[in-house]
């Protein structure tokens, strides 16, 4: 509008309007006018947003075609009033048209082109008098050129402006995609993800993951936002469809319906789609499927948004590559440790027991080992241990660790003996940098006979009374040959037994561990009024809200002699 001003300002114009020019969309906008008569507005076209044709004869094509401005001194005089009249016919109604026509035909008018400093068209200023004894001439268009000029600085400067904002909001809304996409590693929920921030980054009202078997060498649903299955399947089964080259040839598309041809065009027209958008979803030489979003308006999508689906479309393909590589560790540790994480306690009569096994978060299975089986004796063998690292391969030696105590223990009946011939058979297969402690004890009717191979000593509690173990030698895999020490404890009734392992005592909070004094205390005073099964839930728990989240893998096992 300060535009409309500072040309009324300098002149007596009976109209002022400028309208913008988006080449890269190709639309014409009035934005901005100040009319004397409802005729005069309706003379300057476009009132509403339309599209820019170039060779169309009417004021502002004319404008944006000369290197010249335009000044008519009599409208009906120009060589393309006819146009101008057929124009104003098919826009507003042949009557209205001619009650139109009677105010402007003899008006004098300027048309002049706004240029930014590399010559991008930006607009064009139309001027109108109505005058007859003061029409306008060359010398206004000198004024009207200094207004010209100071607005398409004006603009230009707006313009980069606005683009960098965008910029700026683009990549900040790309930004929290991307976190939020990254923070699972569950590839379902991953793809889900994937597809809400899409519709949500590009404006769209539909979206579609589709993921590449690379088998099959086929393209699956994997994900959608208001896609029925059937038009998510339809999209995947055209032969030569943009789906599938997106895939083959990994470049992203810009789709229109009234553009688009063969089954592809058939498709959008049938859905009431009216534009499309496909990317590849690649990370280096691998291509893990397409992302596409649509919208009903034809218009919604241009080439900067088809940029800013392509940059998601490259973090979502990181995100689905961890998802994958986790997924496919999870597979094999569990593998590795199958028969050896046992998923609940076998039955001891005379003891109430308690399990909890919770591996750091964002691992499929932790370092942490622990065990409980019956022995050929009669008696139970209790294991808890711990090896240092995470990951695949420490579960796979958590899985040896336990196997190996467990395979001595039935033809050795003392737990020393049998942690000192673990230790013996460990050797030469432990990585140089690790080790494992581990508790290992015989539970009978009335008593535990244990060693303790550098872990950390169990609670007793009893009446609201807590102590520890003492005995405590060192980890396995440290030194060969190595003998470890055995003790008895004596269970009385209503005694309860609580082995950990560190995940639960180095819990952090704003630096500050959980440690062994808070555990003791908690164990105290939580075994007073829970059983254990539902002490270590309750012990874990507690922890957990006191850090925020444990981070390192835990393991609590308790057991109380009844009465």
């Amino acid at each position: 509008m300060r535009l409309v001003e500072d040309v009324r300002a300098l002149l007596r114009v009976d109209a002022v309007a400028f309208v913008t020019v988006d080449e890269e969309r190709g639309r014409l906008r009035r934005a901005a006018g100040w009319f004397a008569t409802p005729d005069l507005s309706d003379a300057f076209q476009p009132r509403e947003a339309r599209p820019l044709q170039p060779g169309r004869r009417g004021l502002v094509e004319a404008a944006l075609e000369r290197s010249r401005p335009l000044l008519l001194p009599r409208v009906e005089a120009w060589e393309a009033a006819p146009d101008l009249l057929a124009d104003l016919g098919e826009s507003l109604g042949e009557a209205r048209a001619a009650e139109v026509w009677a105010t402007f035909r003899s008006a004098s008018v300027i048309a002049w082109r706004l240029r930014s400093a590399v010559g991008q068209p930006l607009g064009v200023i139309l001027l109108a008098s109505l005058d007859p004894s003061a029409p306008l001439d060359t010398g206004d268009l000198r004024s009207v050129e200094v207004v010209a000029d100071l607005t398409a600085m004006a603009l230009e400067r707006a313009t980069l402006l606005e683009a960098e904002a965008t910029r700026a909001r683009h990549e900040l809304r790309l930004k929290r995609a991307a976190e939020a996409v990254s923070g699972s590693l569950e590839p379902d929920e991953v793809h889900r993800r994937v597809v809400d921030h899409a519709a949500s980054v590009t404006g769209a009202s539909k979206a579609l993951l589709t993921r590449l078997d690379s088998r099959a060498r086929e393209l699956k649903v994997a994900a959608s936002v208001d896609f029925s299955l059937g038009m998510a399947e339809a999209q995947l089964s055209l032969e030569g469809g943009a789906v599938a080259e997106v895939a083959r040839s990994r470049k992203a598309v810009l789709l229109r319906s009234q553009d688009a041809e063969g089954p592809d065009g058939r498709l959008m027209r049938a859905a009431g789609i009216g534009c499309f958008m496909h990317a590849p979803l690649e990370l280096g030489p691998r291509l893990y499927g397409v992302l596409s979003v649509a919208h009903e308006d034809p218009e919604r999508f241009w080439q900067d948004d088809l940029e800013l689906l392509v940059q998601l479309a490259r973090s979502s393909a990181a995100a689905i590559a961890n998802a994958i590589d986790f997924e496919r560790e999870r597979r094999i540790a569990r593998a590795l440790t199958l028969g050896f994480v046992p998923e609940s306690l076998p039955e001891l009569p005379g003891y109430e027991t308690g399990l909890l096994y919770s591996p750091a978060a964002g691992e499929p299975t932790g370092g942490d080992l622990y065990g409980v089986w019956r022995l050929p004796t009669g008696d139970v063998a209790l294991l808890i241990g711990d090896v240092a690292g995470k990951g695949v391969e420490t579960a796979a030696l958590s899985a040896m660790v336990r196997f190996f105590v467990e395979a001595r223990s039935w033809d050795e009946n003392s737990p020393g003996v049998v942690l000192t011939q673990t230790n013996s058979m460990l050797e030469g297969r432990l990585p140089s940098d690790s080790f494992v402690t581990a508790f290992y004890g015989v539970l009978s009717e009335r008593s535990l006979r244990y060693a303790n191979a550098g872990h950390l000593p169990p609670l007793i509690a009893s009446g609201g009374e807590i102590r520890r173990l003492n005995a405590r030698d060192l980890p396995l895999g440290v030194a060969v040959p190595a003998e470890y020490e055995e003790s008895e404890l004596e269970l009385h009734e209503r005694e309860l037994l609580f082995a950990y392992t560190d995940g639960l005592i180095e819990a952090r909070r704003s630096g500050e561990i959980y440690g062994h004094d808070r555990l003791s205390e908690l164990v105290g005073a939580r075994a007073v009024k829970h059983g254990p099964e539902e002490l270590v839930r309750v012990v874990h728990g507690e922890i957990a809200d006191w850090a925020g989240g444990l981070t390192d893998d835990a393991v609590a096992l308790a057991l109380r002699r009844r009465r």
